[in-house]
């Protein structure tokens, strides 16, 4: 008997949501792929140390674990029983270390193997806890300099403790000095009959300098000029070593070089004090081709081809040309970007785009040219300022017209951008307020004004972001004009796999003739619960909500639910999306009642 497309959809769709469900519990026993059970016994003496000791029983198992997963070991089960074996004698010798950690030098940590492979119970004996006998500063003239909540003597001998008052000495030392060399170490003397250990931080200065000047080798394309507007410090400047680290982080980060190594005197500072600093570079490969794939049930398959030119002028310039093609959308684009552009937080961008759409609601050829200057206002904050004109040949199925406009904009955007990860977030926010008047000088629509926010956030739980719970609202206002007096291009649509799953492409919304009209506003909310069920593989169930109305200001009438579930596949450049969505609501007039969708990168 052949079970109907719809049947086996609602099958996959509850299987799913059941794997999904019960991640919690699969996580409790997957790691790495593989079934693991083990767990401590006898902590309940020290709760804040049983807690210090699971967190480095989960993180060990799951990172001893992870091999097995990858390599395997097809029959041959003696090279795994003693793979096994050495995975446990490794945690166990973790465990001991921790417990010295937390102060118990005589502790000790037994094991007893479980009756199923990786399996087993560590025993805790913590033994008495040592204390400090005594802190002494060497020097003692530094002792001064030593936090006021630095560790006594009759305190618990942990060594977190002591390293934070080790550090935060060395910042105290070093506050409005130059030294050239500032190192603080910590030694520890036992005394195991007393139960206590003597600590002693010593401190080793060097002489003071400031900073000489600066050299490049190994720079073949970047110029030096581009190189010292990177600078953190000033000629003259004293010298720190922490500014250092910081100019090579942000070398890397630029993107040009994949190794920026400092050279300083072997001596320290020369006769006059100075400190000439030489940067070792080596450049990284500055052109890229990509290219991506997608398939939406809504949409037809996709492919995106692209080139990158990350230094197009010698100064970390950033040219680009993209070519995306789908069934309902072609476009060829090329993007220019300039860094420090009349100020260090500033960038020149300049676009321009070909493109052709062919949709429900409209036929569209187009060509649009743009620049903008975008500006970090914070670690977190950015904005932009902008003008774009457009020339396009829009036909409107719903009104039976066939327009030429030209259209000039002016965008403007403020960003607030927290995420940890572009591709795969897992904690922050992002917020996006966006505000564009529209000019047409052809006169053929009215001007108008667009108004558009959006904003997301992410909540991760569970060791190792396993847990997810994604958020995401925006809304969206046209004023100014009737809706008959707007391209349609500009209008609002919702529906597919950037909005509502669940709908086709543009179908949450009004109709005229049978075909999306668009609208003056539009609001939609997503909520994804994604876990990670191993390392490779994960799951997601979501619901998607939307309304597209006919005046300016949301109404929430008509409101269209989706709901769906999904699998990741986890890549080192991003998780590639499995997606199935079916709508709960207005079905009636769809040509479908679910979709699917296949992409890189979470759905937001």
């Amino acid at each position: 008997m052949r079970c109907p497309p719809r049947l086996l959809f609602h099958i996959g769709l509850i299987l799913t949501g059941s794997v999904l469900l019960g991640g919690c519990s699969l996580g409790s026993i997957l790691r790495g792929g593989v079934q693991t059970d083990y767990a401590l016994q006898g902590v309940e003496q020290d709760g804040e140390t049983a807690a210090y000791l699971q967190k480095i029983l989960d993180e060990r198992v799951a990172e001893k674990t992870k091999t097995l997963a990858e390599e395997g070991n097809g029959e041959d089960a003696e090279l795994r029983r003693r793979q096994q074996s050495y995975i446990e004698q490794t945690i166990r010798a973790d465990l001991i270390k921790a417990l010295q950690a937390r102060g118990y030098y005589a502790g000790g940590v037994s094991f007893e193997a479980g009756a199923q492979p990786l399996s087993g119970r560590y025993g805790i004996d913590y033994g008495p806890r040592y204390t400090i006998s005594g802190l002494k500063v060497v020097p003692d003239h530094y002792r001064s300099y030593l936090p006021a909540d630095a560790p006594r003597a009759g305190d618990s001998l942990d060594a977190e403790k002591i390293l934070t008052a080790q550090s935060v000495l060395r910042e105290n030392i070093g506050k409005g000095r130059c030294y050239f060399d500032l190192s603080v170490v910590n030694r520890v003397r036992l005394d195991r009959a007393a139960h206590s250990g003597a600590v002693e931080l010593v401190t080793e200065a060097g002489r003071e300098g400031h900073f000489g000047p600066i050299a490049f080798k190994g720079n073949d394309s970047v110029r030096d000029s581009y190189l010292r507007r990177l600078v953190p410090w000033k000629d003259g400047e004293c010298f720190r070593r922490e500014k250092l680290e910081s100019y090579k982080t942000a070398l890397l980060q630029s993107g040009l070089f994949a190794q920026a190594d400092v050279i300083l005197p072997e001596d320290g500072p020369l006769a006059d004090g100075s400190v000439p600093v030489t940067l070792s570079l080596k450049e990284r490969a500055q052109r890229t081709i990509s290219a991506g794939l997608t398939y939406y049930s809504d949409e037809g398959p996709g492919a995106i081809l692209g080139w990158e030119h990350r230094n197009f002028l010698g100064a970390a310039e950033s040219f680009s040309a993209i070519l995306n093609a789908s069934l309902l959308k072609q476009s060829l684009g090329a993007d220019f970007s300039k860094p420090y552009f009349l100020r260090e937080n500033q960038t020149l961008a300049l676009n321009t785009e070909l493109r052709r759409q062919d949709t429900d609601a409209f036929e569209e050829l187009a060509v649009d040219a743009g620049a903008s200057v975008a500006r970090k206002f914070g670690k977190h904050l950015s904005g932009s300022t902008g003008i774009k004109t457009s020339l396009l040949r829009i036909n409107d199925h719903t009104l039976e017209t066939s327009e030429t406009y030209g259209l000039i904009s002016a965008p403007q955007t403020l960003s607030y951008d927290t995420r940890d990860d572009r591709l795969d977030p897992h904690r922050g926010v992002n917020l996006a307020l966006s505000a564009e008047p529209f000019l047409d000088l052809l006169g053929e629509a009215d001007p108008f004004f667009k108004l558009q926010f959006t904003g997301s956030s992410y909540l991760s739980f569970g060791g190792n972001h396993k847990t997810t719970l994604a958020a995401k609202a925006g809304i969206g206002s046209l004023q100014g004009a009737d809706i008959d007096a707007i391209p349609a291009t500009e209008r609002f649509y919702a529906g597919g796999g950037g909005s509502v799953r669940g709908y086709g492409y543009q179908e949450v919304g009004p109709k005229k003739n049978g075909d999306p009209s668009g609208g003056l506003s539009v609001a939609t909310l997503s909520l994804e619960l994604r876990t990670r069920l191993t390392d490779k593989f994960g799951a997601v169930a979501f619901v998607d909500a939307g309304s597209v109305g006919e005046d300016s200001a949301p109404t929430f009438k008509n409101v269209a639910v989706g709901v769906g579930a999904g699998v990741r596949y986890y890549t080192s450049f991003g998780p590639i999306r499995f997606d199935v969505a079916t709508p709960l609501t207005q079905k009636d007039d769809l040509d479908q009642n679910y979709q699917f969708y296949i992409s890189i990168g979470q759905a937001f």
